[in-house]
């Protein structure tokens, strides 16, 4: 699979596709094995980036994102994305290259809760008389 953006699902048709998972740290290694081969695992698909420009539309949410000279664009539809729905579409690929692969993957450092401030503890000293 050189040159080619990689998802895990099934592929209906050959202009359609539908996103079962999504690529990890274990996918990644797997891909990036050469004696791996793409048929011998059927829940993982290409679409080879030969072309000049690859677009792939996303119906949920009514948008789209372009493949272009190494880089990924992505173009809203009607409504504006929150940047976690942006990294949910871009997190359903991988990108492989010869034998190196790369995915986007969130950190658990994102959700950080911020903790409550707890009031001060106030204490007090007195002399003890005899």
């Amino acid at each position: 699979m050189p040159n080619s953006l990689v998802f895990i699902g099934e592929r209906p048709s050959h202009m359609e596709m539908q996103i079962k998972g999504k690529p990890d740290f274990y996918d990644a290694i797997l891909l990036s094995k050469k004696s791996h081969h793409p048929s011998s695992n059927l829940s993982y698909h290409s679409i080879p980036l030969h072309q000049s420009r690859v677009t792939i539309y996303i119906r949920e949410n009514n948008s789209q994102f372009n493949c272009y000279h190494q880089s990924l664009q992505l173009i809203e539809g009607e409504k504006q994305l929150s940047e976690e729905e942006a990294y949910d579409i871009f997190t359903n690929f991988a990108i492989m290259e010869d034998n190196k692969v790369a995915f986007l993957m969130l950190s658990g450092s994102k959700r950080i809760r911020l903790r409550e401030k707890v009031e001060p503890r106030v204490l007090s000293a007195c002399e003890k008389q005899k």
